[in-house]
């Protein structure tokens, strides 16, 4: 069975059409109507107004504490706390294809009744849950690099510019690390596109796993990569940037390739515009090519 925007959750549990056919028309249910649920769910494609449309449709059949929606594009919640006594779980199906999981939250218990108009509201939101998760998927596809799955230029230069905003907005640090593979452009040379993206999945990786939640990191294409980190003195940023050259060049793949990895890093002044600690951060990042590679470098 194939999924659209596949997220892992068992269908076991999920409702079949003939099930949905035989349950009461959607005017039983109280104090709602099937043309104003769809109506309203029909002016956005934005999932998280989606959801906070059908948890206040919802709350009209059981008082709920909490509604959340898991998808493949990321997690949603509405209304508040997630704790409470009671949890329905219902995964969300569309010709045989799982689009999410939705949880309920209550203090109130689920009864067959209120599981059968739930699952009536549902039914009646699952196109619009399709479209949107669609365009939210056309959207993330447009800010990731296809390869590593890391944010690409466009996405970096946006987020570049708001983190540059904020820092200077409310006095906070703002460290720029670019990092650049040496003797990348050999492994294509000698051994093949193939062998050089598995050194970027590699790098990519190896990225991921050595910085913050908190931190963002992007592929600019070819070799070159962006860390943007926040509330990190130079000291500190200089030890995260060293130490992402020597995870990546300790790594099994570049070391049989003879790759390794150089970074410039800038921390953001007072006086400093967004492209002047850009301009910054690159010439760290030649200073340290210059310098014989494989090191770092500080603006």
């Amino acid at each position: 069975m194939e999924y659209l925007l596949v997220q892992d959750v068992a269908l076991s549990s999920a409702p079949s059409y003939a099930a949905m056919t035989k349950l009461p028309h959607w005017s039983q249910l109280p104090e709602c109507s099937e043309q104003s649920l769809i109506s309203q769910l029909q002016t956005t494609l934005e999932i998280q107004q989606q959801l906070n449309i059908v948890s206040m449709a919802a709350g009209k059949v059981l008082p709920l504490s909490a509604l959340s929606l898991k998808t493949a594009v990321g997690d949603f919640i509405a209304i508040g706390s997630s704790q409470a006594e009671f949890e329905h779980r219902s995964v969300l199906v569309l010709n045989q294809q799982c689009l999410a999981e939705l949880i309920y939250h209550s203090d109130y218990p689920f009864t067959p009744m209120v599981q059968r108009e739930l699952l009536l509201l549902e039914s009646e939101w699952l196109f619009a849950l399709r479209n949107a998760l669609v365009v939210s998927r056309l959207q993330q596809m447009a800010l990731k690099d296809t390869l590593t799955g890391l944010g690409n230029r466009r996405f970096f230069d946006d987020s570049f510019a708001k983190n540059v905003q904020l820092a200077k907005r409310h006095h906070e640090r703002c460290t720029l690390i670019l990092l650049d593979l040496d003797n990348f452009k050999q492994v294509n040379d000698t051994a093949g596109h193939s062998a050089g993206d598995e050194v970027l999945l590699a790098v990519a990786d190896c990225l991921r796993d050595t910085l913050r939640a908190t931190d963002s990191l992007f592929r600019f294409g070819g070799d070159e990569f962006a860390i943007i980190l926040s509330e990190q003195d130079t000291d500190n940023a200089e030890l995260v940037a060293r130490r992402l050259v020597k995870v990546i060049n300790q790594h099994y793949l570049c070391k049989q390739y003879n790759v390794s990895a150089s970074a410039g890093l800038a921390t953001l002044t007072a006086e400093q515009s967004g492209q002047q600690l850009f301009s910054a951060a690159d010439a760290a990042l030649y200073a340290a090519k210059a310098a014989g590679k494989r090191t770092v470098c500080i603006a």
